[in-house]
């Protein structure tokens, strides 16, 4: 073969030019308007072909020289000892990324799912293809899920003054919030549901440990306190009055709970993969600054629900009033109180080993120290108890119901506050 051909096919060069030929077809399925009908030619046809192409030559070229296969895992890490069928694996991957970019494309526009909301999906799908996918998933089943209850609250009428689940109890009363339930924040927390799986795999076959626990055993806690977070607002916005979800600070605590999720997730399991903190990490300027921002989303987490106690008393009563005006008021008090106080740390450990791998299992708390965690997840958690309370007392006479949640809420303060108080000196919980 002639020398600057040789050079134009080369693994190298073949590798440099795959990877400009995909991104050209996601950035079409990104920017160009969904009103051009040839928009997907691109990333549907003329990029997976070029790629296709490629693939052939390698595999063709490469497979003859490589004793590997798939019949076992050994053969299979055999076949890629061969850079020819490594670039092939490669271009499989964009290949087929792109493809179902262009699947979830197709999808999201007969759903009516703008393309805003969409980025995370195509990012994720971009970069680890079926990760991407089953975002993507679960965001239409909870966009569908939403815009179902949003159709049953029309044909039911204005649901701003419905009573009958008020006196029907907590049961029904919960159903009627669960159907009615925020579809912003609905998809949120679905979105984050769909990493736990993902991250149950990633701990069972990372051996990897950081502090005396596993790497991702941070993340996977993060993602399911958030998703509970997630979901009681989303209850709660309909359960505060009718017409909350429509209002600026609605629309303000959706757009704080989304993209603060987003970028501390994103952050804690960066970290993770990295075999790194992602709080407390004084080693590198990132570490901090990235500390800082998280810090400044948990004071816009314990701020933003404010609206919804304002909200609560101007429209409901008795015990679903006070229980809600608790929850906002306690997660406020307790968890933002507790959180300032361990920001203001280098370490939420006072005293022990100041390590995981003595700690209680899965949530690591100290057994040989102080731990402001406990305090610091009771104070945040004061929001579902007290939601729980308000829904039980619901039935009750509203004097007698805001008697029994303002008992609860003072039992649960003293409770927080006396395992601080633990905490700040050094003592275990167990």
């Amino acid at each position: 073969m002639p020398e600057p051909l040789a050079a134009v096919l080369s693994v190298p060069a073949i590798f440099g030019a795959s990877g400009p030929v995909a991104m050209l077809g996601w950035l079409a399925l990104v920017i160009l308007p969904r009103r051009m009908r040839w928009r997907r030619v691109l990333p549907g046809t003329v990029a997976p072909l070029l790629l296709a192409a490629a693939y052939a030559g390698l595999i063709v070229a490469g497979w003859s020289r490589n004793d590997g296969g798939f019949d076992s895992f050994a053969a299979v890490r055999r076949l890629f000892t061969s850079d020819a069928l490594l670039l092939a694996g490669w271009i499989h991957y964009l290949a087929f990324d792109l493809l179902i970019g262009v699947s979830i494309d197709e999808r999201a526009e007969r759903a009516g799912i703008s393309r805003l909301a969409m980025i995370p999906a195509f990012c994720l799908t971009f970069l680890f293809g079926p990760a991407g996918w089953m975002l993507y998933r679960v965001q239409e089943w909870a966009t569908m899920r939403a815009r179902a209850a949003a159709a049953s609250r029309a044909g039911a009428g204005d649901p701003s003054h419905v009573h009958a689940p008020v006196s029907a109890g907590a049961i029904a009363l919960l159903r009627w919030a669960s159907a009615r339930a925020d579809g912003r924040l609905f998809v949120l927390a679905g979105c984050i549901i769909a990493l736990v799986p993902a991250t149950v795999i990633a701990m069972l076959v990372d051996d990897r440990f950081l502090d005396g626990a596993g790497v991702w055993i941070k993340p996977l806690k993060f993602e399911l306190s958030l998703a509970i977070y997630v979901a009681t607002l989303a209850l709660m916005m309909p359960l505060a009055g009718g017409g909350f979800a429509r209002s600026r600070a609605a629309r303000w605590l959706v757009g704080i709970m989304v993209s603060g999720s987003a970028i501390e997730l994103f952050w804690i399991i960066l970290q993770a993969a990295r075999g790194d903190r992602s709080h407390f990490n004084e080693q590198s300027t990132i570490g901090q600054v990235m500390y800082g921002v998280m810090g400044v989303f948990a004071v816009s987490f314990v701020l933003a629900p404010i609206p919804l106690a304002r909200w609560a008393w101007r429209e409901r009563s008795g015990g679903l009033r006070a229980g809600i005006i608790a929850a906002v008021a306690l997660n406020l008090l307790l968890g933002g109180v507790v959180g300032a106080w361990l920001s203001t740390m280098k370490s939420h450990f006072i005293g022990g080993d100041g390590t995981d791998a003595s700690g209680l299992p899965f949530v690591g708390w100290s057994t040989t120290g102080g731990d402001l965690r406990i305090a610091h997840f009771l104070g945040l958690h004061a929001m579902q108890a007290m939601l729980v309370m308000g829904l039980l007392t619901a039935r009750l006479r509203p004097t007698v119901g805001s008697r029994l949640v303002l008992v609860g809420a003072v039992a649960w303060s003293i409770m927080v506050g006396w395992l601080f108080w633990l905490a700040v000196h050094g003592r275990p919980l167990l």
